[in-house]
């Protein structure tokens, strides 16, 4: 009974979170296309008319944790983090399922912490009016994003908790 019924909580939130992380990896690789482009342009433009593109290093930096912090959630969905399991595959499958949920419950906590963290520095940012030093862009909305982007991890390992907790106690 309890197995069935958190069975489908998992896959009532994989089904609800997948499309979000899977937006969010689309984003990242639109970013990545841009920070290349924005990178060739100002090489360019450095070394045959010795005028780059004023800023590049700053918009460069904001798209990189667009790009990591956008790709997180959904590397985790699909599993395409690099994983060691030399012991665990020796371990029975429901005992495999146990050492799974441990590690994602931990996981999960972490960064809902982390997140959580990030939200308050961001209002911190944003009541300090924090701007970079170049082109004085507020910092405060991609700290945000790098939040958002944990926080959809998290609810990603919630997922796999929930997933494994279900396998762990299938009868």
């Amino acid at each position: 009974m309890m197995n069935g019924w958190l069975s489908r909580v998992g896959q009532f939130m994989e089904k609800a979170i997948f499309p979000i992380s899977r937006f969010l990896q689309m984003l990242g690789q639109f970013v990545l296309v841009l920070m290349v482009l924005i990178t060739v342009v100002d090489v360019f433009l450095r070394y045959v008319f010795n005028r780059p593109i004023l800023g590049s290093y700053e918009l460069t930096e904001f798209m990189m944790a667009i790009l990591v912090f956008a790709s997180v959630g959904y590397t985790m969905a699909v599993k395409g983090h690099v994983v060691v399991d030399l012991v665990i595959t020796r371990l029975p499958k429901r005992a495999q399922a146990l050492v799974e949920c441990i590690i994602s419950l931990i996981a999960f906590i972490l960064f809902a912490i982390v997140t959580w963290r990030n939200v308050l520095h961001a209002r911190t940012a944003w009541q300090r009016h924090d701007v970079t030093a170049e082109l004085f862009i507020p910092i405060s909305p991609f700290i945000l994003f790098v939040a958002l982007g944990i926080a959809v991890l998290s609810l990603v390992l919630l997922v796999h908790f929930i997933q494994s907790l279900a396998r762990a106690i299938k009868k």
